[in-house]
């Protein structure tokens, strides 16, 4: 397949993820593209590539851009939310509300982090009204152990250490919730794992013209393999 057909494919693929798509449209025009208007962006992808995004792959590639640009996702919570939906399944509903469930943000934060990580320096670089938001929607979804990425951020905020104590005497109980508790994390982490797989293949393989694309292609690989690497170190025991 030729590199260009075969970037047409991987842009039109819904699948796609966000940061695989930035990658792409960055490597010809360079980063000057992240300052441009949606409409002139979306022109000069029809011009280097030969192809329209679809309305979702364009909602992920503007929330990429706004990650990158701005301190947004981890200081706003509504942008936060908003970004997470997006970077998802590229949904953006400006009309109404539209909650990010556990699934979402556990996606949302995987990608923000390889695309924008904050500063090592900073220990809490999330909102304190963002932190609350993740651990409520853990709670009314009935998660108590956080999936693996969520843990980054959440630390030791969970509720499993209440249901150890209210059931020790009660192992068959116990045992049952623990069971349903790690399908429920298990599952997300999964959805992580299995998307982290598939942008990895996408970068792997996505053939680049610019020498500086390539090089943050390169450290992008390898702060994947280090995000999987400390995903499996904070799996539940």
């Amino acid at each position: 397949m030729e590199p260009n057909k075969q970037i047409q494919k991987i842009l039109q693929d819904r699948r796609t993820p966000a940061t695989a798509q930035l990658t792409i449209v960055a490597d010809r025009p360079g980063t000057e593209f992240l300052q441009w208007d949606p409409e002139t962006i979306q022109m000069e992808i029809a011009e280097n590539f030969g192809v329209t995004l679809p309305k979702s792959n364009f909602n992920k590639l503007m929330a990429a851009v706004e990650i990158v640009t701005t301190d947004r996702f981890y200081r706003s919570l509504d942008d936060f939310i908003r970004l997470c939906n997006a970077l998802y399944n590229g949904t953006v509903n400006i009309e109404e509300f539209d909650p990010a469930d556990a699934g979402e943000i556990s996606w949302g934060i995987t990608e923000a982090l390889l695309l924008w990580p904050p500063d090592q320096a900073d220990e809490n670089p999330f909102d304190e009204k963002i932190l609350g938001y993740i651990g409520q929607a853990t709670h009314d979804e009935g998660i108590m152990m956080p999936p693996d990425v969520l843990r980054l951020g959440l630390g030791d905020v969970n509720l499993w250490d209440q249901v150890q104590a209210e059931f020790s005497d009660d192992p068959i109980m116990f045992q049952s919730i623990y069971q349903k508790e790690r399908e429920k994390t298990d599952e997300i982490n999964l959805m992580v794992k299995v998307r982290l797989t598939h942008l990895l293949q996408i970068l792997d393989r996505v053939p680049l013209q610019n020498g500086e694309s390539k090089d943050a292609i390169k450290r992008m690989l390898e702060k994947i393999q280090q995000t999987k690497k400390e995903s499996e170190k904070l799996k539940p025991i």
